[in-house]
């Protein structure tokens, strides 16, 4: 009868352990079966284009959102001071856009003038450090614009902003536009002027 008794007891020790790991082997199924629910759940109601990055920081008063370097000299321009500026409007077709969009900001030249800035070629400078080299005569010669609105909005860095470079795209000669959307900077933060 003892033998029996401990043959007993470990077939019910077995059956307890194989039990328990089938109960794990289910509970793991339903947590991963959980997560990817919230994951379609997820992408289905919160979709990129519904995250807004903030622009805050560009619209504070005082907030450099611009530095011009001419001989030595650096002149910082929050937001306030570029929409002090006389700002141009264009409706213009870009290969970014699907559509044609509308920008609205200073002259280069006036903030180039702002700055007492003068030279032969502009070092465009953008926050991830891209830079692009535009010829001076580019801001005489075609109303490059630095755009602080599309559409009528302040642009994020997401839109390209706070600043982009524009050219007046629609208006220019076929063969300056490829080179005009190399020198459109955006997310611009910085104006290298040089030259004698």
């Amino acid at each position: 009868m003892i033998p029996f008794l401990r043959h007993r007891g470990q077939t019910s020790g077995r059956r307890r352990r194989r039990t328990d790991g089938r109960r794990l082997v289910l509970l793991g199924g339903f947590y991963l079966g959980l997560l990817a629910v919230m994951a379609v759940l997820i992408v289905t109601f919160i979709r990129p284009r519904d995250i807004r990055v903030p622009a805050a920081r560009a619209a504070v008063a005082g907030v450099t959102v611009l530095t011009v370097e001419s001989r030595g000299q650096r002149t910082r321009f929050d937001m306030r001071a570029l929409e002090a500026l006389p700002q141009r409007t264009y409706r213009v077709t870009t290969p970014w856009y699907l559509r044609p969009v509308t920008f609205r900001g200073p002259l280069l030249r006036d903030v180039l003038a702002a700055a007492g800035a003068s030279g032969t070629h502009i070092e465009a400078v953008a926050v991830n450090d891209y830079t692009a080299d535009i010829p001076f005569e580019d801001v005489e010669a075609y109303d490059v614009i630095i755009a602080l609105r599309m559409d009528g909005k302040p642009m994020s860095p997401r839109d390209k902003g706070p600043l982009f470079v524009v050219y007046p795209y629609d208006r220019l000669p076929p063969e300056m536009l490829p080179r005009s959307f190399d020198w459109s900077v955006w997310q611009l933060d910085g104006l290298r002027v040089k030259g004698p």
